[in-house]
């Protein structure tokens, strides 16, 4: 039983990691998470980030915007942040 439980242990720590790798692993400027909430009225949209595990809201234009609308699941948004805030430049589903 104790090698069970060890392995069971092992491969635990080994998902976990690699899911907490996640965004690092894509690059930079680059997050991946599960699709959260759209806000038209806002034009963003937001993910529980694979990495940290908190929120991140991003703005998007109509067309992003538009696309999410018909997806659910896990996304990949490549950003652009400045003063105003993080930009989607580029969703991949």
């Amino acid at each position: 039983m104790r090698k069970t439980t060890l392995s069971g242990l092992a491969l635990a720590a080994a998902l976990f990691s690699a899911s907490a790798l996640a965004c690092d692993a894509m690059g930079p400027s680059t997050h991946m998470g599960q699709l959260m909430s759209i806000d038209p009225d806002k034009a963003t949209f937001t993910i529980r980030d694979a990495q940290s595990g908190g929120p991140i809201t991003f703005s998007a234009d109509a067309d992003v915007l538009k696309a999410l609308k018909a997806h659910t699941g896990s996304v990949m948004v490549n950003y652009e942040e400045d003063e105003t805030g993080i930009k989607a430049v580029g969703v991949t589903f």
